[in-house]
């Protein structure tokens, strides 16, 4: 199987059902698993109808293959602009030139981010910090129990 094929029925499935794609991972003896997210929220029936579009533009008769459509989970990394536009007001966790450190996201465009950072001792005012998509290696959601 051709990921770029793949890859292209993915996205309309997606973009069909107000959705985005986010991730695609084409792995041994063809299985495929899809990550696709949704503005508002990714729901059961839309992850139906993308597995039973992408299901539909291939056969089994010609190439068997195991497809798994689902949600990134919060252990992922966040890999596209809409998934950081998604998680304006969250707190993420991000590593890039060689720092890391952990905010609010409070703006996000399409070059960079912002993240609102808590000060170093409490009484101290948080720092607004710009960082630029190409400089980020790696974003996570911060997971916060309260």
């Amino acid at each position: 199987m051709e990921q770029s094929r793949i890859e292209e029925v993915a996205l309309a499935a997606a973009e069909e059902n107000g959705a985005f794609l986010v991730d695609l991972e084409l792995k041994p003896n063809n299985v495929i698993v899809v990550y696709a997210d949704a503005d508002a929220g990714l729901s059961i029936d839309q992850i139906k109808m993308i597995n039973r579009k992408i299901e539909a533009a291939f056969d089994r008769d010609v190439e068997d293959f195991n497809l798994t459509v689902s949600s990134p989970d919060l252990n992922k990394p966040l890999k596209i602009w809409r998934q950081y536009k998604k998680n304006v007001g969250r707190t993420l966790k991000v590593k890039y030139s060689d720092r890391q450190v952990e905010g609010d996201l409070i703006v996000c465009n399409e070059e960079h981010i912002v993240l609102s950072v808590p000060g170093a001792k409490k009484k101290d005012p948080a720092q607004e910090v710009e960082i630029a998509f190409a400089d980020i290696t790696e974003a996570k959601v911060a997971i916060k129990f309260k």
